[in-house]
């Protein structure tokens, strides 16, 4: 039988294996606690479209600071922005943490990012204008929701389950600094390639 502390570490290296599913062009990590892949604390910079104030003013990148808590994975992940202005949306407090809403343990990090940066794009499917943590940006987004300018960014969200592929040059990574001719599969053939 497993012990807690297997099982947590099971599950930070799981949930490191998702951050790297979606970093890239998305997002960015560095791990600031703890050695791949047991990492308790990321910082992360975000590259999405997003609302600062009520002109509106948009920001593009958004550094945040992500720490795992001991009782983690049964206690929920923090998150909290760096960047200031914060982000100014219904379910951001004003301090700049991010109200999740209910915390699933099975959901993992990589799909827990997914739903925060969902929110930074304004995505009218998650944003709950009926819990805010800023009621005032949830006025202002209920008067300006048929506006046009929600969402402000239309980034297609990647599969953290997913291994990304990678563009490389016709070789297939197969260990540490060892590559071979790639092998032509069915995605080589739609122009992607798969680093293993």
């Amino acid at each position: 039988m497993a012990t807690p502390q297997e099982i947590r570490n099971r599950r930070l290296a799981n949930d490191y294996k998702e951050m790297e599913n979606i970093s890239g062009s998305l997002l960015s990590f560095e791990p600031l606690v703890g050695n791949p892949p047991y990492v308790e604390e990321y910082e992360v910079t975000i590259f999405v479209r997003s609302i600062i104030d009520t002109q509106p003013t948009y920001r593009n990148q958004h550094k945040l600071k992500i720490t795992l808590p001991e009782a983690y994975p049964q206690a929920p992940p923090q998150l909290e922005l760096l960047d200031e202005p914060f982000i100014y949306h219904p379910n951001w407090f004003k301090n700049g943490r991010w109200c999740y809403g209910t915390w699933e343990m099975s959901e993992g990090l990589g799909r827990h990012m997914i739903r925060m940066i969902r929110t930074l794009q304004y995505d009218m499917e998650i944003t709950n204008e009926h819990s805010p943590a800023n009621e005032e940006a949830r006025n202002w987004y209920l008067r300006m929701r048929n506006s046009g300018i929600f969402p402000c960014d239309n980034q297609e969200m990647p599969d953290p389950t997913k291994e990304r592929a990678v563009k490389s040059s016709g070789f297939k990574i197969t260990g540490f600094g060892t590559a071979t001719p790639k092998e032509e599969t069915q995605e080589d053939k739609r122009g992607g390639f798969r680093i293993h």
